[in-house]
């Protein structure tokens, strides 16, 4: 009954949905909340469920990395704050989904409010990891929901930062200082790939698109879900045509350049975002240009799906 419920809303009635919760989701997860429904649109479930062969549905839409998101249900959302009270959030999700009761609300945010408040703690942290619960669960279906341990990984350095202290971290902008005055505009600063780790940033000259500076970025890392043959950046042409480079911009997307017409159309044709704002959530990273700090995630996949999704992102 509770499955039932959740289908019935498609990716705008979601987007609809997580507009309206925003003023309450915490700020360290605001950004990150809606960030996560463009990295897994209901648009990729249903491609997934109608093509059952993988290798033509790869083919097909021309996918890249790990993009099913029942084999990452416990990790997707590794870069939401709120990620941390997964075990909890998703006890709650399970309850509520195997429970014969109707919804007390036909009003989708309502009820993750709801599960919010069941789950316990803080609700301002909890209402962003309970929405991407409920749309996972929608996803991938009660059974594979259940299966998955539930358990997250998180470095114990990140797990006793606040939410204040993560966000003066994306707040912050590096100083210049001595070397700043021969440096002049090759002023340098830094990209957060990973805000739980320390070693998974990059420094980006001033005005440097966000691939060049990657690609500068030689150390050996373990490998992700893509192959990156230049730094961490999945990267293959630089000219906006191939959509490897697509990144969630959690932290000074106020200091990256404005979205100009080339950019935008391409990332409305991979089905990454449809959206008029200046500086969205969402970029390609080789039409992105530095000019301060930036604290990015890079999505576990690639791939065309614009066709497929139409005016729902």
């Amino acid at each position: 009954m509770f499955e039932s419920f959740l289908k019935q809303h498609d990716q705008a009635a979601w987007g609809r949905a997580v507009d309206a919760l925003l003023p309450d989701i915490h700020e360290v997860d605001r950004h990150a909340t809606r960030i996560w429904l463009h990295f897994f649109p209901l648009a990729l479930a249903e491609a997934i469920a109608e093509i059952p062969d993988r290798a033509e549905l790869e083919r097909t839409l021309r996918l890249d990395g790990n993009y099913r998101l029942a084999e990452q249900s416990d990790t997707s959302h590794w870069f939401l704050y709120g990620h941390r009270y997964w075990p909890q959030v998703k006890a709650a999700i399970i309850t509520r989904a195997e429970s014969d009761v109707a919804p007390s609300s036909l009003d989708l945010p309502a009820v993750i409010r709801e599960i919010a408040k069941d789950a316990g703690g803080d609700i301002p942290l909890i209402l962003g990891i309970t929405s991407v619960g409920l749309m996972t669960l929608q996803q991938i279906g009660l059974p594979a929901f259940r299966a998955s341990t539930g358990t997250t990984e998180i470095p114990p350095r990140f797990r006793h930062k606040t939410p204040a202290q993560v966000l003066a971290g994306r707040s912050k902008n590096d100083g210049q200082g001595i070397a700043g005055l021969w440096r002049g505009i090759r002023a340098q600063y830094t990209v957060t790939f990973d805000e739980r780790r320390d070693d998974f940033r990059f420094t980006v000259i001033n005005q440097q698109h966000l691939t060049t500076a990657s690609a500068n970025d030689t150390r050996e890392r373990e490998p992700g879900p893509r192959t990156c043959i230049e730094g961490p950046i999945p990267v293959e042409c630089r000219t906006a045509s191939c959509g490897t480079c697509w990144v969630g911009i959690l932290g000074g997307g106020d200091r990256l350049s404005d979205v100009e017409t080339l950019e935008s159309k391409r990332m409305k044709e991979f089905g990454y975002i449809n959206t008029t704002e200046p500086k969205p959530l969402i970029r390609l990273a080789c039409s992105a240009l530095a000019a301060g700090n930036v604290s990015i995630v890079i999505p576990p996949w690639n791939g065309f799906i614009g066709a497929r999704v139409g005016s729902r992102v």
